[in-house]
């Protein structure tokens, strides 16, 4: 009768062959796991570095556009005076176009914007993006320094240093020094010794000396301000209904937002959208359309300032309302 001893010693290979399987198929596995663990990951990490790339370029593009928008009209003009434009604002006068994320999807245009503040010698230039949970800003010290390309840069230390090498050398100037004539009295040139002192011709009596004028009073002039808001056209119809593949946000205006210039209304609806290749059944999606309509600015607004006196009522009446400033 064979035993299970002597099984084992006339097949010894197949015993070996059936452990190398079995530690082949674990390590596949452990290699399986790893993976599945390891892959999610790095498609993570891809894909925030696609995010940051995408973000950066926009935020550099906001900054750049940002040099060219404020022109010297468009500079605050009293000291802690900040002029802003939203995304929205530059989307709605056609002055950029909208932001998208790395997904394709629109950045906030609302929250995205370049502000520009004045300081006491200089001006300071805030861009600040947003895209879905994406936000950062670029703060940057700027002035209208001569060399700048655009009304307003960054300070170049460089063509600072050249301007003032190319400054022209004042010419000197000879200066001669001034003789004294001798008086002539009756004809003649009277002679004087070392101890006597030579008459003033232009002295003139006490009671011939002129008192120089009293210069009024200045009056202290105050500076008024009155700004008219802009004048804007109606609402147009809205437009027909168009497929939203540029995925558009919905955009509503405020009654006292006059720099809103563009709405944008959307709806959705589940409809079909193709056939499943495999069953022949149809496919159905949630599709989503726009709708938009504009109004224009018929008149801009306008900021009119005057000096004048002190509490002129004429111009207190009229809407104007004092500055600070006064010469």
């Amino acid at each position: 009768m064979y035993t299970e001893e002597n099984i084992r010693g006339r097949f010894p290979l197949r015993d070996v062959l059936l452990k190398i399987m079995i530690v082949i198929i674990f390590i596949i596995l452990i290699l399986f796991v790893i993976a599945k663990v390891m892959g999610p990951s790095n498609n993570r990490e891809r894909k925030n570095d696609d995010y940051d790339v995408v973000f950066n370029e926009n935020l550099e593009a906001m900054e750049t556009f940002a040099y060219t928008y404020f022109t010297e009209d468009r500079l605050p003009k009293e000291i802690e005076d900040s002029a802003e434009l939203t995304l929205r604002e530059a989307f709605n006068l056609n002055l950029m176009d909208s932001f998208t994320d790395a997904d394709g999807k629109a950045c906030d245009v609302n929250e995205s914007y370049i502000r520009l503040t004045k300081n006491e010698d200089d001006y300071t230039l805030r861009v600040n993006l947003k895209c879905n949970e994406q936000e950062d800003y670029l703060l940057t010290k700027v002035n209208t320094y001569d060399y700048c390309e655009n009304t307003i840069c960054e300070k170049d230390s460089s063509k600072e240093k050249a301007e003032n090498e190319e400054e022209e050398v004042t010419p000197e100037v000879d200066i001669t020094e001034d003789s004294q004539e001798t008086p002539v009295v009756n004809g003649e040139t009277p002679t004087y010794s070392n101890t006597e002192t030579i008459p003033n011709v232009n002295d003139n009596n006490a009671d011939n000396i002129v008192t120089p004028p009293v210069e009024p009073e200045k009056t202290v002039m105050y500076e008024y301000r009155k700004v008219t808001a802009p004048i804007l056209s109606n609402w147009s119809s809205w437009s027909s209904w168009q497929l939203n593949s540029n995925g558009y946000t919905a955009v509503k205006c405020t009654t006292t937002d006059t720099t809103c210039l563009k709405e944008i209304q959307l709806f959705s609806r589940r409809e079909p959208v193709g056939v499943d290749s495999t069953t022949g059944q149809t496919v159905t999606d949630i599709v989503t359309y726009y709708s938009v309509r504009t109004r224009s600015i018929l008149k801009e607004k306008s900021t009119d300032l005057k000096w004048s006196t002190y509490n002129d009522t004429s111009l207190l009446n009229d809407g104007y309302t004092y500055t600070g400033n006064k010469r």
